[in-house]
């Protein structure tokens, strides 16, 4: 697990916690379903998958610090895009979580978390 303290904006935070409906501030594990979506956008790259340009100078005026322990690979694969969009990993987990949000609400997340959920449960051939 990679233990790392991020600063996010308060109204992302706000966002992911209200659209997760767990009645408190997002944890880890949400974080990690966050990602998992985020990264698994990848290959298709939809739009406003890629951080804005417009936002790159902008810092959140209300900030929220974590602490957070994800998956080590997870953590280093955002890393990786966050280095392919040159942009800081706090600016672009605050896109994820605004992305994953914003996808929950048309329905593409529930869609593919059923889809990755049928997956885990399928028996393997051997």
């Amino acid at each position: 697990m990679t233990t790392s303290t991020v600063r996010l904006g308060a109204f992302a935070t706000e966002v992911l916690a209200h659209k997760l409906g767990n009645g408190g501030p997002p944890g880890s594990p949400d974080f990690e379903r966050v990602i998992q979506f985020y990264l698994g956008e990848r290959s298709t790259q939809p739009a406003g998958w890629a951080y804005p340009d417009f936002l790159r100078e902008r810092r959140p005026s209300d900030e929220v610090e974590l602490d957070l322990s994800i998956e080590d690979s997870l953590w280093i694969a955002l890393e990786a895009v966050a280095r392919e969009q040159d942009v800081a990993i706090d600016r672009l987990l605050e896109h994820a979580m605004l992305y994953f949000a914003a996808e929950v609400d048309a329905g593409r997340a529930t869609e593919r978390i059923l889809e990755d959920l049928g997956r885990e449960e399928e028996p393997e051939e051997g």
